[in-house]
């Protein structure tokens, strides 16, 4: 099998032949169909979440089933799945409150990249261990599930698997951090800093839950169209514009409700804080490096009862959600097939990389395999 090994933060991820072990108890082996790339694996090839390497990344995947473990009862070879890179246990202290998507149980080993059982599958030709990034290995043609954390899906849906991918991230917590999160409904004020795969879901999402206005912030004007036929209702480009006086005008003065930061920068965290009215709430995804720091006025946290929100994967709880994501991506009114812009080889994940640096990403790019 071949994958892309990040070895070294910052620098080409080298393209190498890898063993790969037998699936084990409760364990499913993949072939990969599609994984999208997400700022956060670009975050984590950088070093700003730092990761154990050497190990394989990729985290939103759309694979085929190839061999089963004992013990697994749900998939067979053949089924196609959706990898997910949090594979609640159902017992800890966050899995039992309803919130699995922090389960206590899983994120060691996810931090680590080894499956459940402590361990990875992946050698190199030395024999040396590699990482399974995520529970998925994505940048791989081939990889090792957890069951529990490969998706099955159904037969009728006939989606390509560079759409179907999306469920394991961009949908998910796009869809999550309206839904679950911020809880809107119609006729909320709602605004998303950041039009990449996550935040154009957010819209999507804010504009089938009858938001107005939803107002989308981002630094490069070539995001506008995107944004505006996901559901934007305005579309404010913050190199050229300061959206803070903007947003007070379209809102009447009193800014918005919520506010979903989905890039993991400072400065939008604090544009997002100034853009909300009294009592609303400023929902962060995006991922800022480890070592950074937001300057954020709290005096008027208090006296304005304003509220900041953490969320991981949108609280999403994929075992339970996935299939019904599924079912409405498969009606086309989630605009899947717009969200990806390119399709590219596991070899051209360095030219992903140089892209994003660059801010010339659109959309989702995706690694399309054979």
């Amino acid at each position: 099998m071949k994958a892309a090994v990040l070895r070294k933060y910052g620098a080409p991820m080298p393209i190498e032949e890898l063993e790969l072990a037998p699936p084990r108890e409760h364990e499913v082996q993949v072939k990969m169909l599609a994984c999208g790339f997400c700022h956060s694996d670009l975050s984590v090839w950088q070093g700003h979440i730092p990761q154990d390497i050497p190990m394989v990344a990729g985290h939103e995947a759309c694979a085929v089933v190839e061999k089963v473990g004992p013990g697994v009862s749900k998939l067979k070879p053949g089924d196609r799945v959706i990898g997910c890179w949090m594979v609640p246990c159902g017992h800890c202290y966050q899995c039992r409150r309803g919130h699995p998507n922090l389960c206590e149980t899983a994120m060691p080993f996810f931090q680590a990249g080894n499956l459940l059982d402590g361990t990875s599958r992946l050698t190199d030709k030395h024999g040396k261990r590699v990482g399974l990034g995520s529970f998925i290995a994505g940048f791989a043609t081939h990889s090792v599930m957890p069951e529990t954390g490969a998706i099955r899906v159904p037969d009728h849906i006939k989606l390509p698997p560079e759409q179907l991918c999306q469920l394991g991230c961009s949908v998910a917590t796009g869809w999550g951090s309206v839904v679950n999160v911020a809880g809107a409904r119609e006729g909320n004020s709602i605004g998303v800093w950041g039009c990449g795969g996550i935040g154009l879901n957010a819209i999507r999402f804010a504009a089938l839950r009858h938001c107005h206005p939803i107002v989308a912030v981002d630094i490069e004007a070539s995001k506008r169209d995107l944004a505006l036929e996901f559901g934007a209702t305005h579309f404010i480009d913050n190199s050229q514009t300061d959206p803070i006086p903007v947003i007070k005008e379209l809102t009447g003065g009193a800014g918005l409700e919520f506010a979903i930061e989905a890039i993991g920068d400072p400065g939008a965290q604090v544009q997002a804080w100034w853009a909300i009215r009294s009592g609303g709430t400023v929902i962060t995804i995006g991922i800022p490096p480890i070592d950074s720091t937001t300057n954020l006025p709290l005096f008027y946290a208090p006296l304005h009862a304003k509220s900041i929100r953490g969320t991981l994967y949108g609280e999403t709880h994929p075992t339970e959600d996935l299939p019904h994501l599924m079912e409405v991506m498969n009606t086309g009114v989630l605009k899947t097939d717009k969200l990806v812009t390119r399709l590219i080889r596991l070899e051209e994940l360095d030219e992903v990389r140089r892209a994003m640096l660059a801010r010339e990403v659109k959309g989702r790019w995706v690694i399309k395999y054979d």
